[in-house]
């Protein structure tokens, strides 16, 4: 497949990092600093100028080109660009990052949006994304891969879950509709196998669907239900996760500083105290009494406000902070400063990409780490994997069938699972050789773990 990528920021950089170990990747990007990183540390062709200028489009568009992403900063360009793009080649599937919602319109009669085949929008992704997290009590992370109707949730074993520790993951008792993947031990991923023991500090990563989700968080065990909030920042992500935890009846307190937008927000909600006030002033949340808050969570515009949000937070006492970042380089400051839900605004809008490129009945998810990830695939009939108990399968390294799809049946595999010709699996791997993957099951896998 062959794509162009107009814009080489965080997103953009990241996007075209997943793209490239297996597409044709061209990047375009004006800032003369980040186009010399792009063609230094990518194996992409790096086109130096503007993307939204129809005659550079132009040279980097080929017959062959499938998809233009138009990810800048800026939501005017990104939707000429597009447009130019659609002018040069009318096939060819474009897709937008857009940050204001207003800028989504959307042709009742087509289905179609404005300058674009498909729009992101990473604003409210990241917004549902948090919310998600905050309001299921032991979570640290959370994702959902749409077309199966699923959800991959990441749950804190805490010091306080004393029930789970030194015990063998085999022994707990899972609802059925949801299966444990892998575990993150410190910097570690660990696979999920029959000797592997839990500890205090294990995140450990399942998969299913949102009702059993739900029972995996009881079944871990709950100090307090969440239902107190504090939010940070009034712009487009914090006043969309007030407005999904307003619909669930919690108390919520919304921190903003500009006085003009904070009389904007009184008049938005009804059920969500705004509160006139520096996020990142502890006197403010002392006086607020945010350290007996159930949850913190931080969404200003400015990654070092809301790490220091998390920081003051967490003095004072809060036991769960959520907070959003926007520059790869605080991914690593985040984890230093032991803030276990951070949530990176590129990898959101870089999953939202993957799922624009494979039909709506695949699924493809990356996760966390370079080469972790989920991905569906259907084995042929020539497969090793075919009509073999799935405890006599020697997987590849890395490797592990988190869901079997019989039909419209969905089944999270045991020891004794079959799969059979016409199956499709939802495949975690991490770090696994694409060969290996494509020898078993005797076809092509879409993205390179």
């Amino acid at each position: 497949m062959e794509v162009v990528i107009v814009g080489a920021g965080n997103v953009g950089y990241t996007v075209a990092s997943a793209l490239s170990r297996i597409h044709k990747v061209t990047v375009v990007e004006e800032r003369e600093s980040r186009f010399n990183d792009i063609k230094e540390s990518l194996d992409v062709n790096a086109y130096h100028g503007n993307g939204a200028s129809p005659k550079v489009l132009e040279s980097v568009m080929t017959p062959h080109t499938d998809m233009v992403l138009a990810v800048t900063e800026l939501d005017e360009i990104n939707m000429f660009s597009c447009m130019a793009a659609k002018a040069i080649n009318p096939s060819v599937k474009t897709v937008a990052r857009i940050r204001n919602p207003e800028y989504i319109y959307k042709d009742k009669s087509t289905g179609s949006y404005l300058g674009a085949d498909h729009i992101i929008s990473p604003e409210i992704l990241t917004a549902e994304k948090m919310a998600n997290v905050a309001m299921i009590e032991n979570a640290v992370d959370f994702d959902e891969i749409k077309s199966m109707g699923l959800q991959v949730v990441s749950f804190l074993v805490r010091p306080w879950h004393s029930e789970l520790h030194d015990r063998y993951v085999q022994e707990l008792k899972i609802p059925a509709d949801c299966s444990i993947v892998s575990i993150y031990r410190g910097s570690e991923i660990r696979i999920v196998e029959e000797d592997l023991m839990l500890q205090a500090g294990d995140r450990i990563n399942v998969i299913g669907l949102p009702a059993a989700i739900r029972e995996f968080n009881h079944m871990m065990g709950m100090r307090n239900e969440a239902r107190d909030f504090v939010i940070m920042g009034g712009g487009i992500i914090g006043r969309t996760v007030a407005s999904m935890l307003e619909k669930e009846k919690t108390y919520i307190r919304l921190f903003e500083s500009d006085e003009e937008k904070c009389r904007m927000l009184s008049r938005i909600f009804d059920h969500v105290l705004v509160l006139n006030a520096n996020a990142v002033d502890p006197r403010n949340l002392r006086d607020e009494n945010v350290g007996k808050t159930d949850v913190l969570l931080c969404a200003t515009d400015s990654d070092e406000k809301n790490l220091l949000s998390c920081l003051i937070g967490m003095k004072l006492g809060v036991e769960k902070v959520v907070s959003r970042y926007t520059m790869r380089e605080f991914e690593e400051i985040f984890q230093m400063t032991g803030i276990t839900s951070a949530i990176g605004y590129h990898r959101v809008v870089a999953n939202e990409v993957f799922k624009r490129m494979i039909p709506d009945n695949e699924a493809v998810l990356l996760m966390h780490a370079e080469g972790e990830e989920f991905v569906s695939i259907t084995p042929m009939s020539k497969s090793r994997i075919l009509g073999v108990p799935l405890g006599d399968v020697k997987l590849p390294d890395g490797a592990h069938i988190a869901l079997v799809m019989k039909g419209d049946r969905m089944i999270f595999p045991r020891l004794d699972t079959v799969i059979e010709e016409g199956d499709s699996v939802l495949l975690f791997a991490y770090k696994t050789k694409i060969s290996k993957l494509e020898s078993l099951f005797a076809t092509s896998v879409p993205v390179e773990p």
